[in-house]
């Protein structure tokens, strides 16, 4: 049996040993696989040929197999954030690197970003260093009701796209009113219209065939055009989620209507006053992905927003799943978690809602730690929800990814101000 290593030791050999899949057994750590088992504390991860073969206290060690002394520290699943702009945005400020959104008359349901996704972004690796494996990329919002279609992502690999057209996204907010006529009540009507000509697009065609064009509705410029109903027709046969970004109580109710009157499955992004409708939601069966910074009333829609929305929508039966506002920082989502905690959700329910939860609502065999399943996972030095600790480790399907990223490698460079200086450059 190999020598025992300490975890801090490894970390500057597990940048070489990235391309190959990992014979590891981490001992004495916290594990939380995102399931209901809890494992006995401390426990062991042993993995072979990059999958996970065994796990809890009593594990077997066979020969050639490298061990981490992982004393006081905790692993778990990769963290997936739900919706993000990752791989789409690069600088926020500079129009030429965003392609999360169309222009005025290019937004609307075929908007599909898995055309853009960029996989020399810098962002992959910020992210994953600190713990983020994958990510759902969703088009930002644009003039139509339906921003486009999204994608999910591996942040790691040799395939960034794991799932291309994952879900539709939409909004149903005071900006998405604004653009069909100024009034709430004329975007539930354009939804309303929209599936119900849908489901008549969708007969005709079956009837005529894939030549069958079809001039639907009246309404204004508002009418959809033929690859924009084939980008529909496509989220119904394939059961794709509709993803809408709702905050206000009584527009959630309306969403939770349409849904249930055309058996849409619906998720709700954004849900400000989620907790105002809670036991609605629940009874739905209809998943949140929210921001738990999002608490103040910051806008008409949120007026009632408040610290504790995601603990009393998760007590309330609720799926919950947390999002990062910022594009750029998925990297803060255990950051949030922490902060949902603090303000009284369960710590479990927390990390689950940064890893297991998102990755089910979208259909994602990610977010777990599983006996016979590719190894990804986060070593972290202490409590993963508290913003003191930090992951030293990342694993992605078998293999240890390179610890550093674009951030790391400007603070090594400019970290000894003194040597710069006898290198010509100066610093005030």
């Amino acid at each position: 049996m190999s020598k025992v290593k300490s975890a801090l030791v490894l970390i500057l050999a597990w940048a070489s040993m990235a391309a190959a899949a990992a014979d590891v057994a981490i001992q004495n750590v916290h594990i939380h696989t995102s399931s209901a088992k809890q494992l006995p504390e401390p426990s062991t991860i042993l993995i072979q040929q990059g999958r996970v073969v065994a796990l809890g206290p009593d594990v077997v060690i066979p020969p050639n197999v490298e061990i981490i002394d992982g004393t006081g520290k905790v692993v778990t699943a990769g963290l997936v954030e739900p919706h993000s702009q990752i791989g789409i945005e690069e600088i926020s400020a500079v129009d030429s690197t965003i392609d999360s959104r169309g222009g005025e008359h290019a937004s609307g349901p075929a908007f599909d970003v898995q055309y853009a996704v960029n996989e020399a972004s810098t962002l992959l690796q910020i992210n994953l260093v600190e713990g983020v494996t994958h990510a759902v990329t969703a088009p930002a919002q644009g003039d139509d009701v339906f921003a486009g279609l999204g994608v999910g992502l591996v942040l790691s690999g040799d395939a960034l796209i794991m799932r291309p057209k994952l879900a539709l996204f939409g909004a149903v907010t005071a900006r998405s009113a604004q653009n069909v006529g100024g009034s709430r009540a004329e975007v539930i009507t354009h939804l309303r219209r929209t599936f119900r000509d849908l489901k008549t697009y969708r007969q005709q065609r079956a009837i005529s065939g894939p030549s069958y064009t079809v001039a639907y509705g009246t309404h204004q410029e508002r009418s959809y055009s033929k690859i924009d109903m084939d980008a529909l027709a496509l989220v119904r046969e394939q059961g794709l989620p509709v993803v809408l970004h709702v905050d206000r109580a009584n527009e959630i109710k309306q969403v939770l209507r349409l849904a249930a009157e055309h058996d849409l499955p619906v998720v709700i992004r954004g849900a400000a006053e989620g907790w105002k409708v809670a036991s609605d939601l629940a009874a739905a069966k209809v998943p949140v992905i929210i921001d738990p910074m999002n608490n103040l009333p910051t806008g008409f829609d949120r007026l009632g927003a408040r610290a504790d929305n995601a603990a009393l929508l998760a007590e309330a039966g609720v799926q919950v799943a947390f999002t990062v506002s910022d594009p750029h920082n998925a990297r803060q989502l255990r950051q949030l978690a922490g902060n949902a905690v603090a303000n009284g959700m369960d710590w479990s329910a927390a990390l689950r809602a940064i890893t297991n939860v998102p990755a089910d609502i979208f259909g994602l065999s990610v977010g777990r730690i599983e006996l016979g399943e590719p190894a990804t996972l986060v070593l972290w030095n202490g409590d993963p929800l508290e913003v003191t600790s930090w992951a030293e480790a990342v694993m992605v399907d078998g293999r240890w990814i390179d610890s550093k990223s674009r951030q790391t490698r400007l603070f090594e460079r400019y970290r000894d101000l003194g040597a710069g200086k006898e290198r010509g450059f100066t610093y005030r």
